[in-house]
C-alpha cells in the first residue's frame, strides 16, 4: 500500500482525469477500482472517475448500474462514455412493460441524466434475436431503439460524438433504422454499426448510407458490417470524402474494386487501422493494386487484411505495430515471415496455417512433403520461423484450426523464445461459456496451468472459438520465483495490441 506521504499522493487532483483517459478502455474500470485500493486519499479523486467511463458486461451489471443512474441523477454528469454488452434474460423478456437494457438506456438519456455523455456504446448478443433454450425460436419486439429516443440524443446529449451499435437488426417485420430518425443525431466523429446477418433491408441500407454521408466531413472513425445482400459493396462508402478518417473497418462485403479502392486509400493518408479482413471476396478479388504508388498510407500501423492483400503490402510492413492475416496456408505465412517478421513488431496473427505441403528447416531452408499424408501443422518445425524473425511479440494467436490446448506444451520451447510474450489465443471447440461443466472448467485450467509452467512469461490463455463475446480465459498468477501460484478461469477477450479504443476487444471471424 501506497503511504500518504507517496509520490502518487503528491498529484494535483487534476492530473486524475488525465491519467484515465489514456488508459485503454477495455482495462479503464479495472485500473481505476484497482489505483483507488491504494488509499484514502487517492480514492477520493479516483472513484468518482470509474463512472466517467462506464464499461459493463453483462445485462445484471447494466441493469444495477442504469438503476443507479435513474435513482442518483447527479451522478449522471460524471459520465462520458457509456458501454454496455448485454443478452437478453427469459426474466427481463416476461416483463411487462418491457424493462431490458435498452428501454433503461433510453430511460436515463430522455430524462437528461447524461448530459456531458460523448460516447455510447451499445453490444447486443445473440439472445436479443432467438432463444437458445427452444431451438433458437427467433424473439420478436426487442433489440430496437425507438425514434423518440435517437431524436432525444441530439437534445439531451449535445456533446455526443461517437456511437457504437453493435448486433442491431433491421428486420423487414421490424425495420426501425428507416423510420428511427437515424438522421437526427448529427455531430457523430466515431460511428460503429454491425448488423445482425441479413437483416438490414435496402431502405435501411439508403438511410445509413445518407447518415454517413451527411457525417463524412467530420469522421475519424467508421466501422460499418452491414451483412446484406442489399449492401454487398463498399462502393458508396469509397466515393465519399472523410478529411479526418484514421480508423476503417469495413466487414461483410462481397464485391470489391481494387481500383476503386485504391484511389479511396490514396485520398486518405491519415488512416491508422484499417481492417478489411472479414469479407468474403472471391479469390481474385482484391483491396490493393499489385504496384503501391510511394509513400501509401504513410501512417498505417494497424492492418487486418486476407493474406491476398497482405502480401501486396509487403513494401510498408516496416511501419507496423500489429498484424492479422486471414485466409493463410501455412507455406505462404513461412514466406511471408522472410519479408516481414524480421521487422520490430509486436503482434501478429495467422488465421489458417494448418495443412500445408511446405515447411522450413531450422537452417531456415524450405522443404516440401511428398503428400499430403506429410502435411504439417504449427506444432512441426513451424514456430522457430516466427521466433526468429518476430522476437518481439507480446501476444500471439492461432486461428482457424482446432487444438487442444495441451498441444502447445509440446512448442513451449519454442514460445519460451519470444521473451515478451503474455497473451496466448487459441481455438478448441466448446459449446459456450455458460453451459462449460464443472469437469470442463478444471480441464481448462489443468491444461492452462501445465503450459503457463513451460511458459513463464504467459498471464492469460484464452479460447477464442466462438463469434460472441466474452470468451473462456484463464488468468495465470505467479510467486515471486515465477512458479505458477494460480489459475483462475473466467471472461476474457480478443486480442489487445492495437485496440485501446475497444470497450470488448474481440476476434473477428470471418462472415
Amino acid at each position: 500500500m501506497v503511504t500518504q506521504q507517496g509520490p502518487l499522493n503528491e498529484l494535483l487532483p487534476e492530473i486524475y482525469p488525465i491519467i484515465a483517459a489514456h488508459l485503454p478502455l477495455y482495462a479503464t474500470p479495472s485500473t481505476l477500482l484497482a489505483l483507488a485500493l491504494t488509499n484514502h486519499h487517492i480514492s477520493e479523486f479516483v472513484l468518482p472517475l470509474v463512472y466517467s467511463r462506464l464499461v459493463l458486461q453483462n445485462e445484471t451489471d447494466a441493469t444495477l448500474v442504469l438503476q443507479k443512474l435513474l435513482d442518483n441523477p447527479p451522478l449522471g454528469r460524471i459520465v462520458r462514455e457509456l458501454h454496455i454488452m448485454s443478452d437478453l434474460s427469459v426474466d427481463t423478456r416476461d416483463q411487462d412493460p418491457p424493462s431490458d437494457v435498452i428501454r433503461r438506456v433510453e430511460d436515463v438519456i430522455s430524462k437528461g441524466y447524461l448530459p456531458f455523455i460523448h460516447t455510447l456504446g451499445l453490444h447486443l448478443m445473440k439472445r436479443w434475436y432467438y432463444d437458445a433454450d427452444k431451438g433458437f425460436e427467433p424473439v420478436k419486439g426487442f433489440g430496437q431503439l425507438r425514434q423518440e429516443f435517437l431524436a432525444q440524443l441530439k437534445e439531451k446529449c449535445p456533446r455526443l460524438r461517437g456511437l457504437v451499435l453493435k448486433g442491431f437488426s433491421d428486420d423487414q417485420d421490424e425495420p426501425w433504422l428507416e423510420k428511427s430518425g437515424f438522421l437526427q443525431v448529427p455531430d457523430i466523429t466515431s460511428l460503429t454499426i454491425h448488423f445482425v446477418g441479413f437483416t438490414l433491408q435496402q431502405s435501411g441500407s439508403d438511410k445509413l448510407l445518407a447518415h454517413i454521408s451527411s457525417l463524412a466531413p467530420s469522421l475519424h472513425t467508421l466501422d460499418l458490417t452491414p451483412s446484406s445482400s442489399d449492401f454487398a459493396s463498399p462502393s458508396p462508402i469509397f466515393e465519399l470524402d472523410l478529411p479526418f478518417l484514421r480508423s476503417l473497418s469495413l466487414a461483410s462485403f462481397t464485391e470489391v474494386d481494387a481500383a476503386q479502392a485504391m484511389a479511396f486509400f490514396e485520398r486518405h493518408p491519415s488512416i491508422e487501422y484499417l481492417n478489411v479482413a472479414s469479407n468474403l471476396i472471391g479469390t481474385n478479388n482484391r483491396w490493393f493494386a499489385s504496384e503501391l504508388p510511394p509513400k501509401f498510407l504513410p501512417n498505417l500501423r494497424h492492418l487486418r487484411a486476407h493474406w491476398n492483400d497482405v502480401r501486396l503490402l509487403s513494401p510498408i510492413f516496416n511501419q507496423l505495430l500489429s498484424l492479422s492475416i486471414h485466409k493463410v496456408s501455412m507455406h505462404k505465412s513461412l514466406t511471408f515471415s522472410d519479408s516481414f517478421f524480421r521487422t520490430d513488431c509486436r503482434t501478429s496473427r495467422n488465421k489458417t496455417i494448418e495443412g500445408s505441403l511446405w515447411y522450413e528447416r531450422e537452417d531456415g531452408t524450405f522443404q516440401q512433403a511428398k503428400s499430403k499424408k506429410e502435411s504439417r501443422t504449427v506444432f512441426d518445425s513451424f514456430m522457430h520461423s516466427i521466433v526468429r524473425a518476430a522476437p518481439n511479440l507480446e501476444e500471439l494467436g492461432f486461428h482457424g484450426a482446432l487444438f487442444q490446448l495441451s498441444k502447445f506444451v509440446s512448442i513451449a520451447d519454442d514460445l519460451n523464445g519470444f521473451p515478451h510474450l503474455k497473451h496466448l489465443y487459441y481455438e478448441a471447440y466448446y459449446a459456450n461459456l455458460e453451459a462449460l461443466t464443472e469437469e470442463e472448467r478444471n480441464n481448462f485450467a489443468s491444461q492452462a496451468r501445465d503450459l503457463a509452467q513451460a511458459v513463464p512469461g504467459l498471464v492469460s490463455i484464452t479460447n477464442v472459438d466462438t463469434p460472441n463475446l466474452p470468451y473462456l480465459t484463464a488468468k495465470i498468477s505467479r510467486k515471486e520465483n515465477g512458479e505458477v501460484a494460480g489459475v483462475e478461469v473466467g471472461k476474457g477477450y480478443g486480442m489487445k495490441i492495437g485496440y485501446d479504443d475497444q470497450a470488448f476487444p474481440w476476434t473477428p471471424h470471418d462472415v
